[in-house]
């Protein structure tokens, strides 16, 4: 007995303590939520901290909380209690980021750069792409007056995107920094150095022109400094600066006659008197320096006079150049070329005439004339080799291909450009998708240079490329297992197989991806999309046993992975183990609450788990999974619509309703719920609830008339009145029976009553007799009018033919909600005064469109006891409007309403009958009905007579 009270005492204190920590996760998810909120809406930290700290006294090991609580403190100021908070934090969860981002700001604004430095280098692990984190990281070293590493952060960054503006301009700004430094310092050929790498990078800084054109000036470089200066004018056309200074370099050096052409081309553009003026200023110092005693001058009007003086004409030439006088120098050697075309020392002068100038197109043009002349000239054909290939990138960055593709060819055997001609041609071929030359060519390199990894590696990429993922993937991996400690090979086989597997996937060969997956997760076990591909391709193959423990196996390594632990909830669920399903999906919303994705999966696979439990056959089950559908996600209409289906299928209606009337309180006016609760109405036998709510419901077209006829149909159980004419005709194989009765009947239709008169008239020979009758139909009230107790009550009156009097009651009681028994009595004084008086048990169900009942009937006058069995069953043709009836009896009785007129004419007589007949709506409110029945009665033991009876009835109401 002791152990038994110490058992219980431990199974309290359990359910206690899970009590209390279910209290207590409730009332700290409530604070975190409320930290949140005031937050959102009022900007108030300082309250939310103070919640935040009452959720932590509730639940101190939820991270979440405390790193929020970290970010209240760091936004009060209160910047020492923020970084213990998330200290701790991290310590517990060292994968999080939003801490080290909290951490960053707190440890700026406290002058700890150095810290806030490695928090940054900590989140590049994760993001190294990210561009904030860069600048971020720059930004410390520059408070931190560190500008060597600011410097060559940002060297760094560059070369990550060196396509970026904004990166660029910074790479830049760096570059005039440690060049204007340089200048300072005084190693000005350094300066230049920087200055010129400046430019390569941003083409269009004056400034950069301006200090790079000065430290040639310093440097007595006039002639760099003009190229300079004609560098910036061809970027920078507009730049007035640089023009001003390209015009005081040619003054300095006396070319005062190109200065002066290009100030007048210059005021030809845009006239000004600044133009001017300088013009004016340019002039006079040009005459003040010739004054006719330059001997450039006296040669040219020399030349002038006489132009086959070889003296002046060497002078002239030979001065122009050395002057800078290109202009001059090219007049006269256009005109010693037209006499000499193909001079190979005028061409060479020429040439050099426009590489002082910078003339491209000039050089090209002369330098290719001197190659055709004089192929052989080693120094030609350097220069001319080295333009080619210049021309030949331009052309190839410009994706010219088919203009750079011959030259490169044509330099592939060059030692001096062969090896980089060739990596030229094989990305031209590439480019072009020209596989199998791109092949050839990149076997030729790596035959050419053994050993040298960037060929391998380029040789997978082409098959990949190819789409030939197979050999690329079997070389990857041979040359990682060939070389483990090249970290190259190692991440070229990740890459390749994530192609691969991408490849794979659009073509749905999921063994092959399993495999590959498998040797990645092999390879690296930490790598978690290798996990999620052999885990998809086991899911893609039905193999969810195998997924399974894929899953559970990266569970170990990711334990905290929300996607990961998503799956293997939908594994179990494709396993058709819903229950275990629901448990994970529901660990997972208790640890991410407010994430509506998990909650919809939870929701989603609780419906799966009902609906594989209604599908069992198992309705308690589904009932309570519904009900539990509905706690998480109040609103869901689709649980609510299964829920009270339930609930109908087991007649329990008031339940039903308040299930669809609660989702209505959360689904205003949704037509699903409205229809729903106007089809209990209906099963309710509220018709005109039952019109008036599913009246609102629009149907998809194809159900638009089935919806509007059972709206008819509603209509029609609404009306209170109705009217039946019935005609029977009997007759036999012999005279002994030959009538016929006609029925008037009127119905009258109240909530649950209902009232019939009816009068039944026939005629013979000896006269007419008329019977009147009246009926009242009485139901208790249930939730269902079709499973409702019910009784019947008769009265009729006769003056002959039929019975003088009768009367009869009859009790109907469901059982078990599928039967409904009928016991009864009936007392009728017949025409010769003899008392017959018949009890009845019966019963009917209903099976969908077959409707079944069977009667036992003992009946006796007071002097001999009679009986009858009685069988019919009916078959509903559609929506219960029409339907095909067959009957059958036997007994010693003829014991039908139809023919109590002739009860005393054959009692005692052994009979049996058969009989079929059709009922046709013509509307719901009108119906017409025909049945024949065929009598067959011995009259002793030699003798039979057959009776043929046909029955016409039409009913209307209104």
């Amino acid at each position: 007995m002791n152990k038994r009270n110490t058992f219980v005492k431990y199974i309290c204190c359990i359910t206690l303590l899970v009590m209390c920590s279910m209290a207590y996760a409730q009332g700290s998810d409530e604070y975190f939520k409320m930290a949140k909120e005031v937050v959102k809406e009022k900007g108030n930290f300082a309250k939310a901290a103070e919640y935040c700290e009452k959720a932590l006294d509730l639940a101190p090991l939820d991270m979440d909380i405390k790193e929020y609580l970290g970010k209240c403190y760091m936004e009060l100021g209160r910047l020492e209690e923020a970084r213990v908070t998330l200290l701790d934090v991290l310590q517990h969860s060292p994968r999080r980021t939003d801490a080290r981002h909290y951490l960053i700001n707190i440890e700026t604004q406290t002058e700890r750069y150095a810290s806030a430095v490695c928090y940054v280098n900590e989140l590049l692990e994760i993001t190294p792409y990210s561009k904030t984190l860069w600048r971020r990281k720059i930004n410390l070293y520059n408070l931190m007056d560190n500008r060597v590493e600011a410097n060559r952060e940002i060297r760094r960054l560059y070369q990550i995107f060196p396509n970026d503006p904004e990166i660029k301009q910074m790479f830049n700004n760096v570059l005039k920094e440690d060049a204007l430094k340089m200048n300072k310092d005084g190693d000005l050929n350094s300066a230049v150095k920087q200055y010129q790498s400046a430019l390569m990078v941003t083409k269009d800084d004056e400034e950069m022109y301006l200090s790079l054109i000065n430290l040639y000036l310093k440097l007595g470089n006039t002639n760099e400094a003009l190229n300079t200066a004609d560098m910036g004018l061809y970027h920078l056309p507009g730049s007035k600066e640089i023009f001003n200074k390209k015009i005081g370099i040619l003054q300095e050096q006396h070319r005062y006659q190109e200065a002066i052409a290009l100030v007048q081309e210059q005021q030809k553009k845009a006239p000004s008197a600044y133009y001017s003026n300088l013009l004016i200023y340019l002039t006079a110092e040009a005459a003040r320096y010739h004054k006719n005693s330059d001997p450039y001058v006296l040669y040219g009007q020399l030349y002038d006079r006489d132009k086959g003086n070889d003296e002046a004409h060497d002078y002239l030439l030979s001065t122009a150049i050395s002057r800078g006088y290109y202009a001059d120098a090219l007049a006269i050697l256009e005109q010693d070329l037209k006499s000499n075309p193909n001079d190979k020392n005028l061409l060479s002068k020429q040439l050099l005439v426009y590489e002082l100038l910078g003339n491209k197109n000039g050089i090209r043009r002369t330098l290719g004339r001197l190659y055709e002349l004089y192929p052989s000239d080693s120094d030609i054909l350097a220069k001319y080799n080295a333009l080619a290939f210049e021309d030949a990138k331009v052309q190839f960055t410009e994706q010219n291909y088919n203009e750079a593709l011959p030259v490169f060819i044509r330099l592939s055997e060059n030692p001096d450009y062969g090896k980089s001609a060739k990596n030229y041609i094989y990305s031209i071929y590439l480019a072009k998708k020209n596989y199998a030359q791109a092949m050839d060519m990149i076997d030729q390199q790596i035959r050419e240079n053994p050993g040298e990894q960037q060929y391998i590696l380029r040789k997978i990429d082409l098959l990949a490329a190819m789409n030939d993922y197979a050999n690329a993937y079997e070389m990857a991996r041979q040359y990682k297992e060939q070389y483990p400690d090249n970290p190259e090979y190692k991440y070229m086989f990740k890459d390749i197989s994530v192609a691969y597997i991408k490849y794979l996937n659009e073509r749905e060969g999921y063994a092959t991806i399993r495999t590959i997956a498998d040797e990645l997760v092999a390879e690296d076990p930490y790598n978690l999309l290798a996990y999620n591909y052999a885990i998809g391709a086991r899911i893609s193959m039905g193999q969810y046993a195998e997924a399974m423990e894929m899953i559970q196996a990266a569970l170990v390594k990711f334990p905290d992975n929300k996607e990961m632990r998503l799956k293997e909830a939908g594994v179990y669920s494709q396993m058709g183990e819903h229950e275990k399903a629901v448990a994970a999906l529901q660990k997972l919303t208790a640890d991410y609450p407010y994430n509506h994705d998990i909650k919809g999966s939870l929701v989603e696979e609780m419906m799966l788990q009902a609906k594989a439990y209604e599908d069992a056959g198992e309705p308690f089950q589904a009932k309570a999974v519904y009900h539990e559908v509905l706690l998480v996600k109040p609103n869901d209409t689709l649980a609510a619509i299964k829920l009270a289906n339930i609930y109908i299928a087991r007649q329990e209606y008031p339940e039903a309703m308040k299930v669809i009337e609660d989702s209505l309180d959360l689904n205003k006016d949704n037509p699903e719920l409205l229809y729903k609760k106007g089809v209990i109405y209906e099963l309710m036998g509220d018709f005109r609830r039952a019109r008036e709510f599913q009246a609102k419901y629009v149907p998809p077209a194809h159900k638009y008339e089935e919806h509007k006829d059972h709206l008819a149909y509603l209509d029609s159980q609404l009306l209170k009145n109705q009217i039946n004419i019935s005609y029977l005709k009997a007759t036999a194989d012999s005279i002994f029976v030959h009538t016929s009765v006609a029925t008037l009947e009127y119905l009258r239709f109240a909530r649950r009553n209902t009232f019939i008169a009816r009068a039944n008239y026939a005629a013979r020979p000896t006269g007419v007799g008329v019977q009147a009758e009246a009926d009242w139909y009485y139901t208790f009230k249930t939730e269902s009018y079709k499973t409702a107790p019910y009784f019947i009550a008769n009265l009729g009156f006769a003056n002959q033919f039929f019975p003088k009097f009768k009367g009869a009651l009859s009790l109907f009681s469901p059982v078990k909600k599928v039967y409904m028994v009928e016991l009864g009595g009936k007392f009728a004084r017949l025409p010769d005064d003899r008392n017959f008086i018949t009890g009845v048990l019966g019963a009917e169900r209903t099976f969908d469109r077959l409707w079944v009942n069977a009667k036992v009937m003992v009946m006796s006058d007071t002097e001999d006891l009679y009986n009858s069995f009685f069988a019919q069953a009916r078959f509903y043709m559609q929506n219960e409007k029409d339907y095909v009836t067959a009957m059958t009896s036997i007994g010693t009785a003829p014991e039908d309403e139809k023919l109590e007129f002739q009860i005393d004419t054959f009692l005692t007589y052994v009979n049996t009958m058969v009989g079929a007949g059709y009922f046709h709506h013509l509307s719901h409110r009108t119906s017409f009905g025909v049945l024949g029945n065929w009598y067959n009665y011995r009259v002793n033991d030699n003798a039979y007579v057959n009776q043929y009876n046909l029955f016409l009835t039409i009913r209307t109401k209104f």
